[in-house]
């Protein structure tokens, strides 16, 4: 067994989410030296496994990101928001926090940054969340660091996701009916969290893989009815399709934005319906060498 002096560090940000929280376990049971950058060290506690390192606070605070790089052989940035909320901006956490997190990790001479980013990620400002990440990756791109970025589609898994937001419309609408937005036939590749994080885990340990952005996503090819037909199905549940226009849809969603907190959906991510959120169905098989699990599989943990 290395000494701990001997063993790779790695920083990871957004440890308490869902896709970190699976991802810190994993390199944890490999062996590495894992800190984590969270905001809140009370949940990072419930969820995260003993020996840890931790540094509390916010990913845009210069000094708290490059004393958390410092000593750290890479970094895998998973901080980002879907949604807005006060001073917690697209621009702040997307853009300028990723931006902070690659100059302290330049500057702290990290050998390695793994960026999650999203597929869809474009430069196309009609597109506020996806133009955000696709401004992320920019930085990480002309940074002068060996980078990767990984796009990955939909992730679910134990953990808050789409799939939560979904059922949070099932209640919030009588029975027996269910709204599709438009036609329901934009395209999704969910992608389970154990399977993204086995492809972040890869990254880590194969520098052939420096320099590349990966976009991965589950083996089905699913359009949006066919994703609530699965929740549905494993569920037990029995629903009639309201099919909405989108005009419509698009009035709802404002005013429930307005009226409501916490809303199933925003304007924002209604606009991203407008595009696929797909790549190459073989793409994780191809390039890390693992099948995998598809949606009706991946869903089982809600019935448990």
């Amino acid at each position: 067994m290395q000494g701990k002096e001997q063993m790779t560090v790695i920083l990871v940000t957004g440890g308490t989410g869902l896709v970190g929280s699976h991802l810190v376990r994993a390199l944890v049971e490999k062996g590495y030296a894992v800190r984590c950058l969270v905001r809140t060290p009370q949940k990072a506690g419930e969820v995260l496994p003993a020996g840890v390192e931790l540094f509390s606070g916010e990913i845009n605070d210069p000094v708290l990101v490059r004393k958390a790089c410092q000593g750290a052989d890479q970094v895998i940035h998973l901080v980002a928001i879907i949604r807005e909320h006060g001073n917690q901006t697209f621009e702040c956490v997307n853009v300028e926090g990723t931006l902070n997190l690659v100059i302290a990790a330049g500057q702290a001479g990290v050998k390695q940054f793994i960026h999650m980013s999203a597929l869809g990620a474009c430069d196309d400002a009609r597109y506020i969340y996806a133009y955000s990440k696709w401004r992320g990756e920019e930085a990480v791109r002309q940074s002068g660091l060996n980078w990767t970025i990984l796009r990955p589609s939909i992730v679910y898994g134990r953990g808050f996701n789409f799939f939560n937001r979904l059922r949070q419309a099932l209640k919030m609408f009588p029975k027996p009916f269910v709204p599709v937005p438009g036609r329901g036939d934009t395209l999704f590749q969910p992608i389970a969290v154990e399977d993204v994080v086995k492809c972040l885990v890869q990254v880590c340990d194969n520098p052939g893989m420096l320099g590349r952005i990966i976009e991965i996503g589950g083996p089905e090819h699913l359009s949006y009815v066919q994703m609530l037909d699965a929740l549905l199905a494993c569920l037990g549940e029995k629903r009639y399709k309201l099919y909405v226009p989108m005009p419509m849809m698009r009035l709802v969603v404002l005013l429930m934005s307005i009226i409501l907190q916490d809303p199933p959906v925003t304007p924002i991510e209604l606009k991203q319906l407008d595009m696929d959120n797909t790549t190459a169905l073989n793409a994780v098989a191809d390039i890390f060498g693992f099948e995998p699990m598809p949606l009706h599989e991946g869903l089982k943990y809600l019935s448990n």
